[in-house]
């Protein structure tokens, strides 16, 4: 009796060892495919094609997205981008870094920027870099400028007896401290730093758009448009999306006529939860980044 018992159980230990590794084997097997997939569109792009990149969520200085553009300048199979964009900025040097790289590509290979439900401030510096800007009739855009915002918990922090003391080399090292009222200094540099980001922000439009300087300082309070208000004011080309895109192409450049389109993936990077926790808040709730350092938010976000 008791041997029975213990061949059953040494099979029922077999067959659970077999299980488990045919189990991590199909596992294995089930992860290739689904990187495979996810991965097909890049790798089955050996052919004149349209490539597709979408930039959604706070734009902050991505190197892996940046990479990506640089690299379609250098395919030649690629014979122009659409560029989606959906969101409602970000940071200044995020903004400048795909700015830089989307420009260095228009000049190569046509590029349209197509706006979604929102393509403000930092968003519509990325669409400025394009060879032509499409939006809805209702996206919000513009939103032009540049802001530094502080938490100012001083009443609080005098009713519950909290202070910063800190030692420092200079009056204005560090920022504001937000246990404090506003350091006059602080907000005179800050004051120059936006102004300077400000003035860099209005020379893109000027370099990229034939707008009457009236306009300009129009828009220049920060103010959010429509696609509808913008295309009256001259910041973008039209109304539409991909449709209008691709009929744009092919009446300019008719070689590009009947080619398909591929999605382009963006590699993640180290910062995935980072990333995905910004891209998944609604744009509608977003006030501030708060900057663990000193408080500093050099940002352009869409009210």
């Amino acid at each position: 009796m008791s041997l029975d018992w213990q061949i059953l159980e040494e099979n029922k230990k077999k067959s659970f060892r077999k299980g488990l590794w045919r189990g991590i084997f199909i596992s294995i097997i089930l992860v290739a495919i689904f990187f495979l997939f996810s991965n097909f569109n890049n790798l089955s792009s050996n052919f004149p094609h349209i490539a597709r990149i979408s930039i959604s969520g706070i734009i902050y200085d991505n190197i892996k997205l940046v990479e990506t553009i640089n690299n379609l300048s250098k395919n030649d199979n690629v014979k122009s981008v659409l560029v989606k964009i959906n969101s409602p900025g970000g940071t200044v040097v995020g903004s400048e870094s795909l700015y830089v790289a989307i420009d260095r590509l228009s000049h190569i290979k046509p590029v349209i920027s197509l706006m979604g439900e929102v393509a403000a401030s930092g968003g519509y510096i990325v669409a400025l870099a394009s060879n032509h800007i499409l939006a809805r009739q209702n996206t919000l855009t513009g939103s032009i400028g540049v802001i530094i915002e502080y938490q100012n918990f001083s009443e609080l922090s005098n009713k519950i007896g909290i202070s910063i003391d800190s030692i420092k080399s200079g009056k204005i090292k560090g920022g504001q401290n937000p246990l404090s009222p506003l350091d006059p200094l602080v907000k005179n540099n800050d004051q120059k730093l936006v102004d300077y980001s400000f003035d860099w922000f209005i020379s893109l439009i000027k370099n990229n758009r034939n707008i009457d300087p009236n306009v300009i300082d129009l828009i220049s309070d920060g103010r959010t448009l429509t696609g509808g208000m913008a295309m009256d004011l001259g910041l973008i080309d039209g109304i539409g999306s991909e449709k209008e895109a691709l009929d744009y192409l092919e009446t300019n450049y008719p070689s590009i006529k009947g080619l398909k389109i591929i999605d382009i993936e963006i590699p993640s990077t180290n910062n995935f939860f980072f990333e995905e926790f910004f891209s998944r808040i609604s744009t509608t709730n977003i006030k501030f980044i708060s900057d663990s350092i000193n408080s500093l938010k050099l940002i352009s976000i869409a009210r």
